[in-house]
């Protein structure tokens, strides 16, 4: 029996001294869940060791088991393992009605900003806070998504309101219900959670994104796929209100094609939240898309092979989510990687092999194709989404980076969903440089995983970004690389040139063995040079160059609606103009 001390003073001392020492050893009680198991800042790894034992460091903790990758993928694609999450157990349940418990939900809870809310400083979100809070939505969403499941309900609604009534007992779907109103406000527009939205999904196919100033690209890139190429996939093309599309715009795309359904967004997600405009409203429309298996293409991409060959690549079957790189350029520039690092030390096996980390180029994804397997990285999907929200893209995403672009590798490393990138930089479709044959001028082209040219982005003209409109003349390709064995040797970031040295017992950069090195652009005039000139196949010369006959076509059907005279949209022999 513990006897206090008469002192007035010395009894508040005492009491204090007793709640210190409880606190103290509560918290080295506690469950990993407050402690390293969420915030692995406080594990002590280097980065490197990060990077290169994942599996190391899923010792020992409840985890979701480990990506299995075949050995071969790795010569075709470059795969991103992610961090092993925890998997949310009864006794993180049982710590959200502690003291401890409700401290945290009170923080990770907090609004950062409302439907109204204006913000003007990048201050004013927490990335590093959002990165912590993302892998424990993970967490839950996995634990109460098949609670969710098993139980009884006639549709959606029913379930979801049987979920609320569960969330009065169970401080855990209490806690992820709240949780995602705070992260994502947007997917509860018409519905409860995002179980009833990811129930609905099936099937795959394709998505495109068109406003107004689109409408003649989109046109053509549908009618390459449908006439030239016969690919059957359904087609879904959104639109943000008939303020972007107009109304007679919309009708053309629902009547020049079979299976071709046009969607507003804005009808899907709550836009109040997201005020979506230009490439934001990409990762959305892939979210809304009724696709279980959705392949986002940009309105201006064009294929030479039924994109449906995407759906069975190598790396899509094992990760369920393909990217694509972009070309290399600008190299030593630092700012995305440093910016990734100060906001999560949870990182995938790609970063330290990725181009943006090496410093040698400040742009690694295209998003002008994107496969995301949504029955299996939905979150990896809603990571990407909030990366576009309003505010996170106007004052930190598409500041540090170009566009959407990035926000989709991002969003997945963000919250640690797997996936890979195709293993060939960007390289370029078109026609030969008068002044050196040894160099290809044209549109951003792309490799299948065998190293076939599959499809390109820009469009059909010889180099928009500097006002060349004519036409190309559709005749030879070149590869961007990405092929070497040791790629991570060739960087400019000076911890990972020590550590290469260290490795290999070398004392400088210059003894390191060298590779081949990959084409080089010329940017401004949109010409690659630097390895072997291939020439297309006669097959696909007629593919590229027939698909300006279409585009011709699109212009003057898009200046008849502009005019306000009759158009026909099958008035057309789609497979000869």
């Amino acid at each position: 029996m513990i006897t206090l001390p008469r002192s007035p003073t010395i009894r508040v001392a005492f009491g204090c001294l007793i709640v210190f020492c409880f606190l103290v050893f509560t918290l080295q009680l506690q469950p990993s869940f407050t402690r390293g198991r969420w915030g692995s800042a406080q594990d002590g790894d280097s980065y490197e060791e990060r990077q290169r034992f994942p599996a190391e460091r899923a010792k020992n903790r409840p985890t979701v088991p480990l990506l299995k990758v075949p050995d071969n993928l790795y010569l075709t694609h470059d795969v991103a393992i992610p961090e092993n999450i925890p998997v949310w157990t009864q006794e993180d349940t049982d710590m959200l009605d502690t003291t401890i418990g409700f401290d945290m939900k009170t923080e990770m809870l907090k609004e950062e900003y409302g439907k109204d809310q204006k913000l003007d400083s990048p201050d004013q979100l927490h990335f590093s806070e959002l990165a912590r809070t993302e892998k424990i939505y993970k967490a839950l969403w996995n634990h109460v998504y098949p609670i969710y499941q098993k139980l009884s309900g006639r549709n959606d609604r029913e379930k979801e309101k049987a979920l609320i009534q569960l969330a009065k007992t169970h401080p855990e779907i209490d806690f992820f219900l709240r949780l995602e109103k705070r992260l994502f406000p947007w997917v509860q527009y018409v519905r409860q959670s995002s179980f009833s939205l990811h129930s609905t999904f099936k099937g795959r196919g394709l998505v495109f994104c068109a406003g107004n100033n689109q409408f003649e690209f989109v046109v053509t890139s549908i009618q390459s796929v449908r006439s030239r190429l016969k690919s059957t996939l359904p087609i879904q093309v959104f639109h943000m209100g008939d303020g972007d599309l107009s109304p007679p715009r919309q009708d053309y795309l629902r009547q020049m094609a079979a299976d071709v359904e046009v969607i507003d967004v804005t009808n899907i997600l709550d836009n109040d939240y997201l005020h979506l405009n230009g490439w934001a409203i990409k990762p959305f429309a892939m979210l809304a898309s009724s696709f279980e298996e959705v392949m986002f293409v940009d309105a201006d991409a064009y294929f030479l092979q039924d994109p449906a060959v995407l759906f069975q690549d190598p790396g899509y079957l094992t990760t369920g989510a393909l990217f694509f790189y972009d070309r290399t350029l600008f190299p030593g520039w630092t700012v995305g990687s440093d910016w990734l690092k100060s906001v999560t030390s949870d990182l995938s096996s790609f970063t330290h092999i990725s181009r943006m980390f090496r410093r040698t180029s400040a742009h690694e994804q295209e998003s002008g194709v994107v496969l995301i397997n949504k029955k299996t990285r939905f979150l990896g999907l809603m990571g990407t989404c909030k990366m576009n929200g309003k505010w996170e893209r106007d004052l930190v995403s598409y500041k540090i980076f170009h566009g959407d672009k990035e926000t989709f590798w991002i969003g997945f490393e963000m919250i640690q969903e797997p996936y890979v990138f195709m293993r060939n930089y960007g390289g370029v479709i078109g026609e030969l440089r008068p002044d050196n044959e040894n160099s290809v001028c044209g549109a951003q082209m792309h490799q299948d995983h065998r190293g076939r040219p599959l499809w390109w982005n820009g469009g059909l003209q010889r180099n928009k970004n500097s006002g060349v409109t004519r036409y190309l003349d559709f005749g030879y390709w070149m590869t961007g690389g990405g092929h070497q064995k040791h790629r991570e040797r060739d960087t400019s970031d000076p911890e990972a040139v020590k550590e290469i040295l260290s490795e290999m017992g070398l004392k400088s950069k210059d003894e390191i063995p060298k590779e081949p090195k990959d084409a080089e652009w010329d940017f401004q005039e949109s010409c690659l040079a630097g390895a072997r000139v291939n020439m297309l196949t006669d097959r696909e010369k007629t593919l590229a160059n027939g698909y300006i006959g279409i585009d011709k076509v699109a212009h003057e059907e898009s200046r008849k609606i502009n005019a306000g005279e009759a158009v026909h949209p099958r008035g057309h022999n789609w497979e000869t103009v």
